[in-house]
């Protein structure tokens, strides 16, 4: 990968984090998660209707995709060559790797759960309490929880069939579609629920939370390098600063040109525009933020 110069970027410097916003080749970069398809195919149907690319996707140093799988693999099967990108320091403390718990609805039997788990040769621990199912959970990076009332099991596998994180959510992937044959129904939460009152007071009594397997940045950056991508929704990235609303003609990114003189002409577009910064805790068009925003907008035009 060819680094662009500070020149053919626009770089904006946030209180806690540097965003460098440029236009990348899409064959450059690095997915790390599998995507959804039915998500992709509503995708390839909005890009097809619409005219700008909204909001750049989140890449780290080593164009590795940290949120915005999605988009990015519609635009590669509409044969776009380029996307905008935020590019960050993955590692910097600032920015936060989250997880997505899963949780199942319609458990109509704790043991059906059970048998499948076992009939994929893994086995359910039970814990004394949520505690110590997380202290277990904290040193082995490819078993998960099991959270139901006050249930907690640790669910593990033989090392000849879960040997690493990306295993251990195939591993998870395989049993909750078999889960989903069965009749039960599955939902994606940020894994910060388990810690509010408020939401496990509402669980039902056939609701089954499963914790996913705990990752490490290192770990997301060695799968995404060697190709193999974890299941879809796994991880959940944390951005303390995020820019929006830049728009950028659609039709730029099917361009046949130097990706040094598109990015001249990304930056000159957005140096022509005004820029918005917004404190977290936003509520824009409708969605809320609990980033940092730089906003961008066409100029003002000025009063007849």
């Amino acid at each position: 990968m060819n680094a662009l110069s500070d020149e053919a970027k626009f770089i904006i410097e946030s209180k806690s984090l540097r965003l460098e916003l440029e236009i990348a080749g899409l064959d450059s970069l690095f997915l790390h998660e599998r995507t959804l398809p039915e998500a992709v195919d509503q995708l390839l149907v909005e890009f097809k209707n619409l005219v700008v690319f909204e909001n750049p996707i989140i890449v780290d140093k080593q164009n590795i995709v940290l949120d915005g799988n999605h988009r990015t693999c519609a635009l590669k099967k509409l044969r776009f060559n380029y996307i905008p990108v935020c590019r960050i320091d993955y590692l910097h403390e600032s920015a936060k790797l989250k997880y997505w718990f899963r949780l199942l609805d319609n458990v109509r039997d704790l043991d059906l759960l059970r048998k499948v788990v076992q009939d994929h040769k893994g086995a359910l621990e039970p814990m004394a309490d949520i505690h110590t199912m997380e202290r277990r959970l904290a040193k082995n990076s490819v078993c998960w929880g099991l959270q139901q009332g006050d249930f907690y099991a640790v669910v593990t596998f033989g090392k000849d069939l879960v040997y690493d994180a990306v295993s251990a959510y195939d591993m998870l992937e395989r049993i909750q579609d078999q889960l989903l044959e069965t009749g039960m129904k599955v939902d994606y939460i940020p894994c910060r629920y388990v810690r509010e009152k408020s939401f496990c007071d509402c669980l039902k009594e056939r609701e089954v939370i499963l914790w996913t397997p705990h990752l490490t940045k290192e770990t997301v950056i060695h799968a995404a390098m060697e190709k193999r991508l974890f299941a879809p929704k796994s991880t959940r990235h944390l951005i303390p600063a995020r820019p929006i609303h830049m728009n950028v003609p659609l039709r730029w990114l099917k361009e046949e040109m130097p990706l040094d003189e598109l990015n001249r002409r990304f930056v000159s577009f957005l140096e022509h525009k005004e820029m918005q910064h917004l404190p977290p805790g936003q509520m824009v068009d409708g969605r809320y933020y609990e980033e940092e925003l730089f906003v961008f907008a066409d100029p003002t035009e000025p009063a007849a």
